[in-house]
């Protein structure tokens, strides 16, 4: 479970996100006028308008809103993995310790002391 890069995921979500309305909202212009796409889109984009004007402004702006969300959803799974890091080391370092004393304290196991404790907590 590694890290992911902010910043990529978040503009990634946004062009997904914004290309996907933008090629609805052209797909609606052209072949289905008045539906439920036209009547919903101005609630969510405001000033949308079943036009390549309108449909490059939701675009814009579901481009905005995904991105920001993409952003805050990668920051908060990065913090989540970092606890997750520092709690698991944690415990392999409390394993190594107990490892350690038990073999009787030898000097210059540390490495296989600390191996053989992530092996046990990783499941190997």
């Amino acid at each position: 479970m590694g890290k992911i890069y902010v910043k990529a995921f978040g503009l990634a979500l946004g062009i997904v996100c914004g290309g996907l309305i933008f090629g609805i909202g052209i797909f609606n212009m052209l072949f289905f006028w008045e539906n439920l796409w036209v009547r919903m889109m101005p609630i969510v984009y405001i000033g949308y308008r079943p036009t390549v004007f309108g449909s490059i402004f939701a675009a814009a702006r579901a481009f905005l809103y995904a991105s920001l969300f993409g952003f805050a959803l990668g920051w908060v799974y990065n913090r989540l993995v970092e606890d997750s890091l520092i709690e698991r080391e944690k415990r392999i370092k409390e394993l190594a310790r107990k490892i350690w004393e038990k073999k009787g304290r030898p000097s210059g196991s540390e490495k296989a002391d600390w191996n053989e404790a992530e092996k046990i907590i990783n499941g190997k």
